[in-house]
């Protein structure tokens, strides 16, 4: 069994592969014939979610390891011995191309469709390559491609720093601080240390669940071994944050004082020990013993020819974009205020706006501002409802080619800023962001005050205020 786990075809399936110095017998090289044109077909009629993931994995905004998990679902098929098709292989590809047409159609998110695009392939690789409906570890390498690292961010990150901020105060408090949690927020002995967004822990989840996904696909784990593997790595990752948050919270009250750098330190050597742990934990898992095969031989009389309605429904969902999307929602009709004339007792002089802020503008939820104090930057964004069309300035910086580090919050008086760190060639901008509602609440950063708007704590409009500022060489 764990030679067939590692990359030895099961029995019976023995004389799919052909001698060494041999050609493929005829039968299977029509089915790999078969299987790359349906890969091309299912690629085409999806192509909308293409272009979208190209742009999405190169215009910066998003991480680009989603480019290394793609290649390792590419390589675990590509490596894998020929399986014999299950009965009706294109029968869960088909079903999820149609939830895709029929979300193309009703205008919903990219992110959602790609979601449907990427499972369809998942599926369809799964039929042609392992004989299976869907392979878990394949499937969930294909979502961990697509670039929804910003997406995960806006609606992931605030209840992950809310999770790992309660499980770092009952460390806490085993250690006899008596600590508070307040949204995102440790309360003690009359500070406040905010749990920024960085601190959500999203990227050490990201990188967990590919090594599980990695490993489960490369060494053909059981269904049973693979759910085993994620409970394990989910586990791992929340407890890493949870310690990385509370070792974070003696640094900055200086309880412990140490050098500048030991906060990245403490933050990488955690993130280091969780992978590790992750990594003994998946070896274990690879040889424990299993009642059921790792790669089991299917006999069905399935059929991978790119049958007519097959065709049909890939020309269906290739024009379904071309109609128009239903179901839009306007933005609700609340009277603009007009703009401030001045900002923190300076006066506000008109800028135009960037092709990149008149480019967003077009769908935006309310109104987009670009004004000058005479010394800072500042765009003001007018929000009527919650939306993800707000995101968080970080995104449009690195989209336009700056690279971006995150900075402490930083309080001013009752105020709350979230900042980061921009840099392209020879400029530097020290960029600080907030939002308020008109009865005075406000938000470091635009997880946190998403998520108070969908659960009604807060209702709009809102302010979204961006101050940049010229920040001196390091």
């Amino acid at each position: 069994m764990d030679a067939d786990r590692h990359g030895a075809a099961p029995p019976g399936l023995a004389a799919a592969a052909p001698p060494a110095g041999q050609a493929d017998p005829p039968g299977v090289m029509l089915r790999r014939h078969a299987g790359v044109a349906l890969f091309a077909a299912l690629a085409i009629a999806c192509w909308p979610v293409l272009v979208w993931y190209v742009r999405g994995s190169f215009d910066g905004s998003n991480d680009p390891w989603g480019l290394l998990a793609l290649a390792t679902a590419i390589g675990a098929l590509w490596r894998a011995a020929p399986a014999s098709p299950p009965d009706r292989p294109l029968a869960l590809p088909a079903a999820l191309l149609l939830l895709y047409t029929a979300a193309t159609l009703a205008a919903l998110p990219m992110s959602l469709r790609a979601l449907l695009a990427a499972l369809a392939l998942a599926a369809l690789g799964s039929a042609w390559r392992l004989g299976r409906r869907l392979d878990f570890p394949v499937a969930l390498l294909a979502l961990l491609a697509l670039p929804l690292t910003a997406s995960l961010q806006f609606y992931g990150g605030y209840p992950l720093r809310v999770l790992a901020g309660s499980l770092a105060v009952a460390l806490l408090r085993l250690n006899g601080l008596a600590v508070e949690l307040e949204g995102a927020v440790l309360l003690w002995d009359g500070r406040q240390i905010a749990i920024d967004a960085p601190c959500s822990g999203l990227r050490m989840l990201w990188a967990g669940a590919y090594l599980m996904a990695a490993a489960a696909a490369l060494f053909r784990f059981s269904p049973r071994q693979t759910l085993a593997a994620a409970a394990l790595t989910g586990s791992l990752v929340i407890a890493a944050n949870a310690v990385r948050a509370a070792a974070l919270f003696y640094l900055e009250t200086g309880l412990l004082v140490l050098p500048v750098w030991a906060h990245t330190a403490a933050g990488m050597s955690v993130f280091v020990t969780a992978g590790l742990l992750i990594m003994h934990g998946l070896y274990r898992i690879d040889r424990t013993p299993t009642a059921e095969p790792a790669c089991p031989p299917v006999r069905g009389s399935g059929d991978l020819a790119l049958t007519r309605p097959a065709q049909l429904l890939c020309l269906l969902a290739a024009l379904a974009p071309l109609a128009h999307g239903v179901g839009r929602a306007e933005p609700a009709a609340v009277p603009f205020p007009g703009w401030p004339s001045s900002f923190e007792g300076r006066p506000l002089t008109v800028l135009p706006l960037t092709p990149l802020e008149d480019r967003l503008q077009k769908d935006f939820p309310g109104r987009v501002g670009r004004f000058t104090d005479g010394q800072r930057e500042i765009i003001l964004r007018w929000v009527t409802h919650a939306s993800r069309q707000l995101h968080p300035s970080s995104d449009c910086f690195k989209a336009s080619g700056y690279g971006v580090e995150a900075l402490a919050i930083k309080i001013v008086g009752d105020q709350y800023w979230s900042r980061f760190l921009a840099t392209r060639g020879a400029t530097r901008l020290e960029v600080a962001e907030r939002i308020d509602s008109l009865d005075g609440q406000q938000w470091s950063d635009v997880s946190a005050w998403y998520w108070a708007a969908q659960l009604g704590r807060t209702h709009g409009p809102w302010w979204a205020v961006t101050v940049a500022a010229s920040s001196p060489p390091r």
